[in-house]
């Protein structure tokens, strides 16, 4: 069988069907979606798989359709300007929209170029989808708006530096508290806006933060270019672009600072001059008491030494009423006695110093009753007494507290059959609490307020002796140590006085009977 000849010619036809056939290849293979249609009717004359994927139109569909048929209808006339245009091979390179069969809107780039195909003047097509892309892109412009919107009407001041010490971004907060305008201050370097600023410490930490991307917060006094001051609260944080600095305003603030610390050493002076005057007014206390002491007692001591010898004078005779007038300024004599006593009581108790030391409450309620003893002659008198502590306080003060308390009981239960007084205490994470209770003839809680003070009674020296001082006396050495007192009573029903020292008052409890 004869062989048949090649020809160049025949070669070249062979070769030039090779290449097509690979470029059929490579056009249907391509992962994006590619077409060809016609330049004069933009009707579709070839589309590739990933095309028919795309876009959901199957390939019989593509090829009846034209270019015009994928868009919005709002974006054709932009295009069929575009396809007038030939003064570009890539008239219609760039971002498009497309429309699938399903009507999802696409956002793609395209590549396009003039070819001839099968004869006819035609142009080919590269699309890459980029709605993700351009959704994300969008997104994130929003969010850019978003977030500069939001610093723009923050009330604290915002501004970032970059690298060169430029103004980037300013709001209208930290152009106010740099008093100026924020096109004065964006694109101008801090230097040349304050010269000499990069000699202040803020600029130093600036630095910092700015080379060691180290935050920094800090209080900053301000000098303006006119002479004059301001204090701003600065917290500088490194950010990519250079550092971000949200600044606030405190003048206002450290001026009344300044205003309240001159008026604080205006009021430490002043109690200087103050405690001087009290000394001098205790010391002319001091010299009161003395006088009352010596110089009042005396004259007391005359009446009632010279009314008890008129008593022996045998060569006066007294009748019934003149003995009466006699044993009335005895017994007064011994009354102002006694008020002069209770009066120095209650002055020394706010004078002397408190010499403090572990008290046994319990073994002073024993003594004190001791003490009583003789006022509770001939009576049927019931002690009741519970668990004690043991306190840190003035014990010669808190003894007088008990005589007072203790006594008041016995003396107001004396109508009683049998006298039933209670001691008790209980104890907190605050404070710890005693009182004395009693089954007397109590009071009208409407008058408690007055039973702690100075020369309060409410009941006549008739029915009960006393002076009106002894709870004030009580009050006056338990405010000393840090406490409070009260009571709760009512008429004929008894009485119950409370005392209550702070936390650091209480120690262990002891058995107090």
């Amino acid at each position: 069988m004869p062989s048949r000849k090649t020809t160049p010619s025949t070669r070249r036809k062979a070769s030039a069907r090779g290449i097509t056939e690979q470029y059929k290849i490579l056009f249907e293979s391509n992962p994006l979606p590619m077409w060809v249609y016609d330049a004069e009717t933009y009707r579709f004359l070839a589309v590739n798989r990933a095309a028919v994927e795309k876009y959901g139109y199957t390939r019989d569909e593509f090829l009846s359709m034209t270019i015009k048929d994928i868009r919005p209808a709002e974006d054709i006339p932009r295009l069929l300007a575009n396809l007038s245009d030939r003064r570009s091979d890539f008239e219609q390179s760039g971002v498009w929209r497309h429309v699938t069969k399903a009507g999802e809107m696409l956002e793609v780039e395209i590549v396009s170029h003039a070819l001839e195909f099968e004869g006819r003047r035609s142009r080919l097509v590269l699309v890459n989808d980029v709605t993700r892309r351009r959704k994300a892109e969008q997104e994130v412009h929003d969010a850019a708006q978003r977030y500069r919107s939001t610093l723009d009407h923050m009330l604290e001041g915002c501004q970032i530096i970059d690298r060169e010490y430029r103004y980037v971004y300013v709001n209208d907060a930290a152009a106010r508290h740099g008093r100026s305008a924020k096109e004065d201050l964006v694109g101008r370097t801090m230097m040349e806006k304050y010269p000499g600023i990069e000699g202040t410490e803020m600029f130093h930490h600036l630095r910092r933060c700015m080379e060691e991307r180290v935050p920094h917060l800090m209080e900053n006094e301000f000098t303006f270019p006119d002479g004059s001051k301001g204090w701003f609260q600065l917290s500088m944080e490194p950010v990519p672009e250079g550092v971000f600095i949200l600044s606030s305003d405190i003048t206002k603030e450290k001026r009344q600072e300044e205003e309240l610390r001159a008026y604080r050493e205006q009021l430490e002076e002043l109690v200087k001059r103050r405690t001087v005057q009290l000394e001098e007014v205790n010391k002319e206390l001091e010299a009161f008491s003395y006088s009352v002491s010596h110089d009042l007692r005396a004259p007391l001591r005359h009446i009632s030494g010279f009314v008890e010898l008129l008593r022996k004078h045998n060569q006066i005779t007294l009748d019934e009423t003149a003995r009466r007038y006699m044993d009335i300024i005895a017994g007064a004599a011994v009354q102002m006695g006694q008020l002069i006593d209770d009066l120095l009581v209650f002055s020394r108790m706010s004078r002397t110093n408190l010499m403090e030391s572990q008290v046994d409450l319990g073994g002073l309620v024993r003594e004190v009753i001791q003490d009583l003893a003789g006022e509770q002659k001939d009576r049927n008198v019931e002690w009741n007494v519970g668990e004690l502590p043991v306190v840190n306080g003035d014990r010669a003060m808190l003894r007088v507290v008990f005589v007072n308390l203790l006594g008041n009981a016995l003396k107001y239960t004396r109508p009683r059959d049998v006298a039933v007084i209670e001691i008790g205490s209980k104890k907190d994470d605050s404070a710890v609490t005693f009182w004395v209770k009693d089954n007397g003839v109590g009071f009208d809680m409407k008058y408690k307020d007055k039973l702690f003070g100075v020369f309060q009674r409410l009941h006549s020296v008739e029915e009960f002796e006393g002076t009106g001082i002894g709870l004030a006396t009580v009050r006056r050495i338990i405010s000393r140590h840090g406490g409070k007192t009260w009571a709760e009573g009512a008429v004929n029903e008894g009485a119950m006085f409370c005392c209550s020292l702070p936390g650091e008052h209480s120690g262990q409890t002891l058995k107090g009977n």
